[in-house]
């Protein structure tokens, strides 16, 4: 089934359903980049003893479940189960023709007003005006985020920043009272979300766009100079700036009691896989081996950008070998043109079909390798469409030819190389 953006299908399935989105508090993420670090990053400061913190963020990076956590544990399989029978029985019986991504997002919904959830910190699937999670009130978000805002999914959401910016913007709906934006934006993306804010009589927070080490400034708990951020990337201070506006904002308006010292310890046990995530990936379960790689989902231009710069602070002039998958209909000159040089190796490789999400494929490692050829990024091209071969075969290569690993170009790559490790355990 194809995306189908509109919010008719799912209204009309949750209304079968008894609405279970009026009753949730909701924190509302959108965003071409960061959108799942800040939802994390959210979730993981709200836990508290008593409390149970919803988070829908997608794709799933292992097992679909992973979509839908409560305390950052994914929802029980038998759990999710029980729920998508009951939505593909209503979707059926009242012939709604509802999308995949539309059930996930009415489970999730479903689950955590079951739980009775104190808050939900909820993603945004695609752009936001149309997209599925937006069918929930603006009365009942506490606050929206938006982070850094570049060209993906131009198909669906337009081909201009301006254009994308209004589609990334419609998650600011009649009733939010506090948004925060990402201030590293270009100044027209900002200029869009500002004017849509005005329009609607939301008060905006535009971050700090200078770097200033680990530095944040909030009027409730004064200024935030961590000396380590929670996760990799010179680019996570700017996630982090978007997170804790938010949470500023709820606790100068006694939506939450949070100190800081409980603040930044939370944060210190952020974990989220598969960005700038270094593990020792093990490829035999009988010899117990394993292969250090760095895995990282950027799969559009600007995630590219900010691998490129990682890659280039962490290894400088180092040759590098990447392995590489990357979802059908893709530009590939954005994705590629950053992280590839001349001394590097890339090993092309497929993803299977992905769990729930049956119009998700992987794109032909031919027709990638003959871009890469074309355009010259490297002449050191290989494809091994097993992904089962793939780090095993790096794992025998010699003491002289070994690099660094980089996993990259799809998150669905990196999901289906962690169920691959997480077999062998």
């Amino acid at each position: 089934m194809a995306i189908e953006l509109g919010l008719s299908r799912i209204t009309k399935l949750l209304e079968h359903l008894g609405n279970p989105q009026n009753s949730l508090r909701v924190l509302h993420v959108a965003g071409t980049n960061g959108k799942g670090s800040v939802c994390t990053y959210l979730s993981s400061v709200l836990q508290q003893k008593s409390y149970q913190i919803g988070k829908f963020t997608t794709p799933h990076l292992v097992h679909v479940t992973d979509s839908i956590t409560i305390n950052n544990k994914p929802i029980p399989l038998e759990r999710y189960q029980d729920i998508r029978l009951q939505l593909e029985a209503l979707n059926k019986s009242h012939s709604l023709k509802c999308t995949e991504f539309e059930l996930l997002t009415c489970t999730a919904f479903k689950y955590f007003y079951d739980v009775q959830c104190q808050w939900c910190v909820i993603e945004v699937g695609l752009g936001g005006r149309l997209d599925a999670t937006n069918v929930i009130p603006g009365s009942n978000k506490a606050c929206c985020g938006i982070t850094k805002i570049g060209l993906d999914h131009e198909s669906f959401l337009g081909n201009t920043l301006s254009e994308i910016s209004r589609e990334k913007a419609g998650l600011i709906t009649e009733g939010v009272p506090f948004a925060v934006i990402d201030g590293t934006n270009e100044p027209s993306v900002i200029k869009v979300v500002k004017d849509r804010c005005r329009a609607l009589g939301c008060k905006l927070f535009v971050t700090d766009s200078q770097l200033n080490g680990n530095i944040i400034e909030t009027k409730a708990w004064g200024c935030f100079n961590l000396e380590e951020l929670p996760l990799n990337g010179e680019y996570q201070i700017f996630n982090l700036r978007v997170a804790v506006g938010m949470l500023d904002y709820m606790q100068i308006n006694g939506l939450i009691d949070i100190n800081k010292n409980e603040v930044i310890a939370r944060l210190a046990k952020v974990d989220w896989p598969g960005r700038l995530y270094r593990m020792d990936y093990r490829y035999d379960n009988l010899s117990n081996r394993t292969l250090s790689i760095l895995m990282d989902g950027a799969h559009n231009g600007s995630a590219a950008i900010e691998l490129a710069k990682y890659l280039r602070k962490e290894y400088g002039d180092q040759p590098l070998t990447f392995v590489m998958a990357v979802t059908h209909g893709k530009s590939l000159e954005p994705l590629l043109q950053p992280l590839l040089r001349p001394v590097d190796r890339i090993i092309l490789t497929q993803f299977n079909n992905v769990e729930g999400m049956p119009w998700i494929h992987a794109a032909d490692p031919k027709e990638i390798k003959s871009f890469i050829s074309t355009h010259g990024y490297t002449s050191d091209v290989a494809i091994e469409s097993d992904l089962h071969r793939v780090l095993p075969s790096l794992a025998y290569v010699s003491e002289e030819q070994r690099r660094p690993i980089v996993v990259c170009g799809s998150l669905y790559l990196c999901g289906e190389l962690l169920r691959i490790h997480n077999s062998h355990l």
